[in-house]
């Protein structure tokens, strides 16, 4: 009875935990680019994430000899159809030239007319059928003669070369859905997958195919698949590996503080705490926003350093004061809430920012900070009591803070070195570092750049709210350009086909049709040809001038991107160049180029950075101002943060880190951690009565400062960027603030209180 008494609620506690932990894990752990950004260029990466080429599964076979490269891409394009891994390639119809035809009122615009009009001069008719001729005796003769009979005047010849503009913007060939370098030692097959880019079971399968598939290979030649479904695999393999090393170190650090602090039993309810309100904070997150990031999860790695803080705190002073467990925690109930609410503050900033991962950390962190200072002083003192934990077992660790003068010269150098490694440190501009990639996606990336370079070519977007609009958008952007966009004159709206129907029913009125019959009569008689050869165009003409196309050109080329119910895009491939930027309004009109997109990126992330920053320490000096309210205490708060900022930003200039853009998101968490350090040390000087004093034992903040380590720093040891540089910058930040709070703002605090 006294057990169940005692147990019930922790019991209860790992139930919900248990619960929770099943709910995250019934739904996929989610990873997208989009929820990385913020929002003033979120617009810009969906649409640049949206494009044809990002949807495309991209095979690249590389070998030493064309012909080689030629036979291995086909083979893997069949076994790739066969297995139902990509979608059949759309082959042209034996009809392809009466489809052409057919397709060619609907778009036969202003500019298709003039060149209409030259081919049907006497020169041109001449020239043609010189050209037919000529080949009717060759090895082409069997497809020359169709389109001889049906297409006399080569009147489709102006939709292929629309046609082939279409992404021919480089020095490589684009033929039969396979891009070929100018060796071709090189290529890369463009398909259509069954599956969406963020499947990663689809993902799975076609790393299992190309990794059977290269053993058949001879030396020398390789296979692979990139694309969107490569970087599901790819963020989905290393998150996964990540949850687990950082998991398993953070328990290990853990372990180590536990053995050298506290030696006491009881005293491992402080390292369950994580278990108990990590899983309900993540359940909840996912709840509320839909789904959860994996970064967000690996970022419960530091919410389980803050989380053991107030359970630390509580202990000790248990265990070091004489009065009752009632009176004791009356007297440090002040403190633990002015911490909790000082790292609260900053997760509050960061809801502040527009990406939506600082928001569901945010949230995270919030829900499970408040379980964790509940749980902590309602529930655990139950099990600190000094009649079930003995004291004595605990091991001291004096500390000697510096003098004052010894301070001021260290405070002075360190603040020198940080303002040098604030105008020193480099930032990672690309957008790669947003993607979390093993060395050799590394490697074959680099082999895509060779093919696929985004410094020449950009993406020009126009949008409406249906797709029709955006067609017409897209008509009127090409109009005011000097050369027209391929894909408005092969991808047309409802009203700009019906004017091009009417343009091509009064091209070819009575009198044109008649003196283009007898132009062609008389040239086709001088190379001896029947007079009846060309009568499939003529019957054509006559019944069908006004019949719509009945081809599909999306099948090989879809430029049409549906955002959302009431958002479509048309993407046109473009010069990387001012006139394609300026000429983009934001409202109609996107320009997406990589190397622009990277620049609005590092500058977006400053700016969120930055308002994030200044809300933090806003909201804490707010808040300690109202707990001390004493203006050279609530100073002396800040000391920690300032210096361990410095060691932050000088060691990253010191040792030339590339900093990663997300990893700013420690910046808000340093103030109030920083803050929570100074806090103790000024709570500690103001107990003056020896029972009272022994509420903040050095060794409390050791312990929490190195558990907060142990949870955070452990994020260097992840391969995904974004954590990994949130780990380094804990090690420094929060190192140096630690370092800050014991020895140096001491000497401070007696000088100025």
């Amino acid at each position: 009875m006294m057990f169940s008494r005692r147990y019930d609620k922790l019991i209860g506690l790992f139930t919900l935990s248990l619960l929770c932990l099943a709910g995250i894990f019934s739904s996929p752990i989610e990873e997208n680019m989009l929820a990385l950004v913020p929002q003033s260029i979120k617009r810009q990466v969906q649409l640049f994430e949206r494009s044809p080429l990002s949807q495309k599964l991209i095979v690249i076979v590389t070998s030493p000899s064309a012909i080689q490269t030629t036979q291995i891409s086909q083979d893997v394009q069949e076994k790739l159809t066969q297995t139902g891994l990509i979608k059949p390639l759309v082959q042209p119809t034996e009809n392809v030239v009466q489809d052409m035809l057919a397709a060619l009122p609907a778009r036969f615009s202003a500019q298709a007319q003039q060149i209409a009009e030259r081919k049907l001069s006497a020169a041109s008719i001449a020239a043609q059928l010189t050209d037919y001729y000529e080949k009717l005796f060759s090895f082409q003769s069997i497809f020359v003669s169709d389109l001889m009979a049906q297409d006399p005047f080569y009147l489709t010849e102006i939709l292929f070369d629309k046609w082939a503009a279409i992404g021919n913007k480089g020095p490589n060939t684009y033929e039969n859905g396979l891009l070929t370098n100018q060796e071709g030692t090189m290529q890369a097959g463009l398909y259509d997958t069954k599956d969406t880019v963020a499947d990663l079971r689809a993902a799975n399968r076609l790393q299992k195919f190309f990794t059977e598939y290269q053993l058949s290979l001879p030396n020398g030649v390789r296979a692979f698949f990139m694309g969107g479904l490569r970087y599901t695999l790819e963020n989905a393999t290393l998150i996964k590996r990540d949850l687990g090393i950082i998991t398993l170190a953070g328990l290990t650090g853990l372990s180590g503080i536990f053995l050298w602090f506290f030696r006491t039993r009881r005293a491992l309810l402080i390292y369950v705490l994580p278990l108990l309100v990590l899983p309900p904070a993540a359940w909840a997150t996912q709840l509320i926003f839909g789904h959860i990031s994996g970064i967000t999860l690996g970022f419960g790695s530091v919410v389980a350093g803050l989380s053991v803080d107030y359970a630390i705190y509580v202990y000790f002073a248990l265990q070091q004061t004489k009065t009752d467990e009632i009176k004791t925690l009356a007297q440090i109930r002040k403190h633990l809430g002015c911490n909790f609410l000082t790292s609260a503050l900053c997760f509050v900033a960061l809801f502040f920012s527009s990406v939506e991962v600082f928001k569901q950390i945010a949230v995270f962190a919030l829900i499970a900070l408040s379980l964790a200072l509940w749980i902590s002083l309602r529930i655990f003192p139950l099990y600190f009591s000094k009649q079930i934990a003995p004291k004595g077992k605990t091991v001291s660790l004096p500390v000697k803070p510096f003098t004052l003068r010894t301070a001021c010269w260290v405070s002075i150098l360190l603040l020198v070195f940080g303002i040098w490694g604030m105008t020193h440190v480099s930032f990672s501009q690309g957008l790669d570092s947003l993607n979390s990639t093993s060395t050799d996606f590394k490697k074959d990336k680099q082999v895509i750049d060779e093919l696929f370079s985004s410094d020449h070519n950009a993406l020009l977007f126009a949008l409406g709210s249906t797709k029709d609009e955006a067609l017409t958008n897209n008509e009127r952007l090409s109009d005011r350009l000097p050369h027209p966009l391929p894909a408005s004159e092969l991808f047309v709206s409802h009203q700009t086909q019906l004017q091009n129907e009417e343009r091509w029913q009064e091209f070819w009125n009575a009198s044109r049709r008649n003196y283009a019959r007898l132009l062609l009569q008389e040239e086709a008689q001088k190379k001896g040809f029947k007079s009846n050869s060309f009568l499939p165009f003529w019957q054509w003409l006559e019944q069908t001038t006004t019949k719509t196309s009945n081809i599909d050109f999306s099948a090989w080329y879809n430029p049409v991107l549906m955002l959302s119910k009431d958002l479509y895009a048309i993407v046109n491939i473009v010069p990387n160049a001012p006139l394609y930027a300026k000429i983009a309004n934001g409202n109609e009109t996107v320009f997406v180029s990589a190397s622009q997109l990277q620049k609005d990126l590092v500058q977006g992330v400053k700016k969120e950075a930055l308002w994030v920053v200044c809300l933090a320490l806003l909201f804490n000096w707010i808040a300690v101002w109202i707990v001390f309210k004493n203006f050279k205490e609530t100073l002396l708060c800040f000391v920690p943060v300032v210096l361990g900022g410095s060691v932050l930003f000088g060691c990253l200039a010191l040792f030339d880190v590339q900093v990663n853009l997300f990893g700013l998101i420690f910046l808000p968490l340093l103030v109030g951690l920083g803050i929570d350090y100074a806090i103790f040390q000024l709570m500690k000087f103001h107990s003056q009565k020896a029972s009272t004093n022994l509420l903040y034992p050095t060794q409390a903040l050791l312990a929490a400062g190195l558990s907060t380590l142990a949870g955070f720093g452990v994020l260097v040891l992840a391969k995904h960027t974004v954590l990994f540089m949130m780990g380094l910058c804990a090690l420094l930040g929060i190192g140096g603030a630690i370092w800050t709070a014991l020895w140096i703002l001491p000497a401070f605090k007696e000088q100025a209180i």
